[in-house]
């Protein structure tokens, strides 16, 4: 029987949303919602310091003269941000040397158990180590309600799962805090024993594929480690709200830049090089640069390609002839690949070494629209035999519906 060829499967927020897990716009709600019940500014209590950091980055970007390349910020810069004015604002013993050369900002006052108090750094940490313990709440809600209401959804995921594992040998690796893919295809391996205990050596030292491993974190993940590590990483079979999966009450992670960060089971917000310095974390990453060379083909589903560590990996896959499938969502009313102008096509593009202006439908040279791809359930593919892409517009769960039309690209 001749040998599988090695097909490693990148996975990020979008190809979650059809399972109804909450977006980047739903989290940043989230925290929005968080923030206005535990840190409303005394001023204006219908307003909150989460908020408030969020609206002015905002403001601050809309200053940009180049209003086609004008940012938005999102929660993971927010939280970053946050984390970084923490010893801006409280350095009471001198350490950050950076406190003699920019000027902290003023914070407004807020209501903190009933009381006016200034922001300061013990606010600014409680506020971000709060917010990631909603965020891992929600994740775990959310998973716990997708195993009932989406259970054909995920059913179908795990039928593309078996239909690509048929093909090929499989490795994921997945941005994500769900556990959809644990859900449709459970065994695969993780790294973690039969104890919950994390072994890195069956991790970098293995040489099969059919692995899961979840680059900043899990449902299942939780900090019931032992005496001389109590915030060491397990594997819990049931997730679950617990105090070991809060950051809050917990030693921050010092850093030498005098930024400190949460101690969580899940990595959140910029500053993730500092954050995956624990295990799994650092196993998963180490490992990432090999299964990147060994694959023999890459499908994304639903990643935005604005983590830019990743991205850098990925940026060595064009050494040799390697199919690439992207799976996405996008409305008629997109451009394709041949005329986009955003950050993900940008990043995509400069990632992958493609030239959009060589990308069409099957057959043909002339650019497609958006609509058109849909419409047929065709992707969006490159016309350079030497570096095959091809471009999924319907969706996640579409593609889960219509296998053999990925599969048809990745051969």
């Amino acid at each position: 029987m001749p040998k599988k060829r090695k097909l490693l499967i990148t996975v990020g927020a979008g190809a979650s949303i059809d399972f109804d897990m909450p977006s980047v716009r739903d989290v940043d709600k989230l925290l929005d919602e968080h923030a206005g019940k535990e840190y409303p500014l005394a001023a204006d209590p219908s307003t909150n310091l989460y908020r408030f950091c969020r609206d002015a980055i905002n403001l601050y970007y809309g200053g940009s003269p180049k209003s086609k390349r004008r940012k938005w910020t999102n929660f993971e810069e927010v939280l970053y941000q946050i984390n970084l004015l923490i010893s801006h604002v409280s350095d009471p013993s001198r350490l950050q040397g950076f406190n003699a050369l920019i000027m902290a900002p003023i914070l407004p006052d807020v209501i903190d158990f009933g009381e006016v108090k200034p922001t300061d750094g013990h606010i600014l940490r409680r506020l971000v180590n709060t917010s990631i313990d909603a965020i891992v709440d929600r994740f775990v809600d959310d998973c716990e309600k997708a195993s009932k209401a989406k259970s054909i959804e995920i059913a179908e995921l795990g039928k593309f799962l078996i239909a690509l594992w048929e093909e090929f040998e499989i490795g994921i690796i997945t941005l994500n805090y769900d556990d959809l893919i644990s859900q449709a295809m459970p065994g695969l391996h993780t790294g973690f024993n039969i104890t919950g205990n994390f072994d890195p050596m069956s991790v970098l030292a293995r040489t099969d594929w059919n692995f899961l491993y979840h680059l900043h974190g899990s449902v299942h993940f939780g900090m019931t480690g032992v005496d001389h590590d109590i915030h060491g990483i397990t594997w819990v079979d049931s997730s679950s709200k617990s105090d070991a999966i809060y950051a809050y009450g917990r030693n921050s992670q010092d850093s030498m830049e005098g930024t400190p960060y949460p101690t969580s089971t899940i990595v959140a917000g910029y500053g993730k090089p500092q954050q995956i310095l624990r295990q799994p974390f650092r196993t998963y990453f180490a490992q990432v640069n090999r299964l990147v060379h060994e694959a023999d083909c890459l499908l994304f589903l639903g990643y935005g390609f604005s983590d830019l560590h990743l991205n850098a990996v990925f940026s060595e896959v064009r050494d040799r002839r390697r199919p690439i499938v992207i799976v996405d969502y996008a409305s008629d009313k997109q451009d394709a690949l041949s005329f986009r102008y955003d950050d993900w096509s940008y990043n995509l593009t400069r990632t992958l070494r493609t030239n959009p202006g060589q990308m069409s439908r099957p057959g043909h040279l002339a650019p497609v629209s958006v609509a058109e791809l849909r419409a047929d359930y065709e992707l969006e593919v490159s016309n350079d035999p030497n570096r095959p892409l091809a471009v999924w517009y319907n969706g996640m769960l579409e593609a889960c519906r219509h296998p053999e039309k990925i599969l048809a690209n990745l051969r």
